[in-house]
């Protein structure tokens, strides 16, 4: 298998891929930052979120300063579909964290 290319890699991330980005970021905090352990349980929903809206609108932005695809005042079909990525990986994301068993969760 070959490594993705710069196009499908930032594809990836601006699209399906941006809730595993953000959750891949969020287990390192977990991990090893204290000050992230020691928020409450909504400040680390609201991290979550932001870094899954982060994920696909700096994917969108490499990718237009790369010229890959889009422009910067082309919002709807440059910027809205990133913006829609990181809502729905974020609410797919707290949906599964919200209804998953016990023993699945960590505590």
């Amino acid at each position: 298998m070959d490594a993705p290319t710069w196009n499908e890699a930032l594809k990836f991330a601006a699209g399906p891929g941006a809730a595993v980005i953000a959750g891949i970021v969020i287990s390192v905090l977990i991990e090893y930052a204290t000050g992230f352990q020691a928020l409450e349980e909504k400040w680390k929903v609201a991290v979550y979120v932001l870094l899954c809206l982060a994920v696909p609108v700096g994917a969108t932005a490499l990718a237009v300063l790369t010229a890959e695809w889009g422009a910067w005042g082309d919002v709807a079909t440059t910027w809205w579909p990133a913006v829609y990525a990181g809502l729905t990986g974020a609410g797919f994301g707290s949906l599964f964290h919200a209804w998953a068993p016990e023993p699945l969760r960590r505590g």
